[in-house]
């Protein structure tokens, strides 16, 4: 959960009857972190369900960047009243986005909480950005501003991606390790890459396969680019300057691998796990998941592209842990400080075998040479090297995957939980 939230002297809540449970209302639709939170005392409720009073209410913004739903939620005239003197907490839950702060964010939530009457003190703001709080503060402190809103974070598509495990993980885990037993000594490719979105550190690590000759050495996954012709896409084909403007410092890799975006565009929609899971078409469900793919068995490692490459750290999602649950080692090509947090949800990483130097490397550009000079060399790598760095690290690939599959879903996800509600309630119902 990494909170950076600053506390007081109190340990608990004030005034609240803990024999009665946390009456949660989520007031505005969308997809909130509550929906999966892993503690009893939580009953969350929708409006004009007709249950008790809400302690906290839940404002889903992760795809309402501008609080436009709030001012139409649905609040009833008793609760609005109970929330200027703080009766009831707030919670604006950006957890399935990691969009950075901006000014604009900060005074659009300033201005939203005044037409609620409510105090900036009974507030959280939830985000998968770990450098939102900081950002934000500073922000505050330049424009004489206070009384800022308490920042926690919380990684909702790490726990999403998990979350199917709870009831069937072991099964799973014994039917894939049995597949990892199985592995053949020699496969059909070096890797997997998934994600298929068109992301700009995507398509520059496609790019890069393309002009080195790798992307048969890949079992790539790639959504393609739309196109006005109604062809199925994932994202618009973007321009050399639009690419530039996304990943800064990357100019001179986009020159040099322009002229292979026409190849990778004519590829079109290339996804994995479509005939074998007899797909029609690749929903968030099962895209998002760590799906059982055939492709694991038959490559030696991952190579994981995170939604955006920035300069400090941010966040990972389920594309970076996908792999693990699939006994597989991965690169990762995201922001640094990505091993880190993968190792603080309790995996284990593969710093002995890869350099992994790259996680503590800030400039992007760099960080991508990084990793991607290490995909080159286990392209390049003997079959019996790479089985042998599988039998180095096999302990580890099944630690992970059992972990993964049976622990963290619900053990290790339930005492995460419930910190993280014990967050909330401390900011929201005493005063700092």
């Amino acid at each position: 959960m990494n909170s950076s939230v600053s506390r007081t002297s109190d340990s608990a809540p004030s005034n609240r009857d803990r024999s009665k449970p946390i009456i949660v209302l989520v007031a505005t639709p969308g997809r909130h972190l509550f929906e999966g939170i892993h503690d009893d005392r939580i009953d969350v409720i929708t409006p004009g369900s007709g249950k008790p009073d809400p302690d906290l209410i839940v404002f889903s913004c992760g795809n309402d960047r501008h609080f436009k739903n709030v001012p139409t939620a649905a609040i009833s005239e008793r609760d609005r009243v109970r929330i200027a003197p703080g009766e009831i907490g707030l919670v604006f839950d950006a957890t399935t986005e990691g969009v950075k702060h901006k000014p604009h964010t900060t005074t659009e939530l300033h201005d939203t909480l005044r037409g609620l009457g409510a105090s900036t003190k009974r507030v959280v703001y939830l985000t998968q950005d770990r450098q939102f709080e900081e950002d934000y503060r500073a922000y505050c402190a330049s424009i004489g501003f206070d009384s800022p809103v308490a920042v926690l974070n919380h990684d909702y598509w790490v726990w999403c991606a998990f979350a199917t495990y709870e009831r069937d993980g072991e099964e799973v885990f014994q039917k894939r390790f049995e597949l990892f037993r199985a592995r053949l000594a020699r496969r059909k490719r070096r890797f997997v890459s998934l994600n298929r979105t068109a992301r700009p550190a995507k398509i520059l690590f496609l790019l890069n396969l393309l002009r080195d000759g790798l992307w048969e050495r890949g079992f790539v996954s790639f959504g393609g680019f739309k196109h006005p012709d109604e062809r199925k896409g994932e994202q618009p084909r973007p321009t050399l300057e639009e690419l530039s403007q996304s990943l800064p410092g990357f100019d001179d890799m986009i020159a040099e691998l322009a002229p292979h975006l026409d190849d990778l565009d004519a590829r079109g929609r290339v996804l994995l796990g479509m005939k074998q899971h007899q797909w029609k078409r690749l929903e968030l469900w099962n895209a998002g998941l760590a799906v059982e793919l055939a492709e694991y068995d038959r490559s030696w490692f991952s190579v994981a592209t995170e939604t955006e490459m920035r300069p400090r750290p941010s966040r990972i999602t389920e594309k970076s842990v996908k792999p693990l649950a699939n006994f597989h080692p991965m690169l990762v090509l995201g922001n640094p400080g990505s091993l880190a947090l993968i190792r603080s949800y309790g995996f284990q990483t593969f710093g002995d075998v890869y350099d992994e130097s790259y996680d503590d490397e800030p400039n992007p550009r760099k960080r991508f040479d990084l990793v991607y000079q290490q995909v080159v060399r286990l392209c390049r790598m003997e079959e019996r090297d790479l089985a042998s760095i599988e039998q180095r690290i096999a302990d580890r690939l099944i630690f992970n995957a059992r972990w993964g599959l049976t622990t963290f879903p619900s053990t290790f996800r339930a005492q995460r939980d419930v910190a993280l509600v014990d967050e909330i309630l401390r900011v929201t119902a005493s005063p700092r």
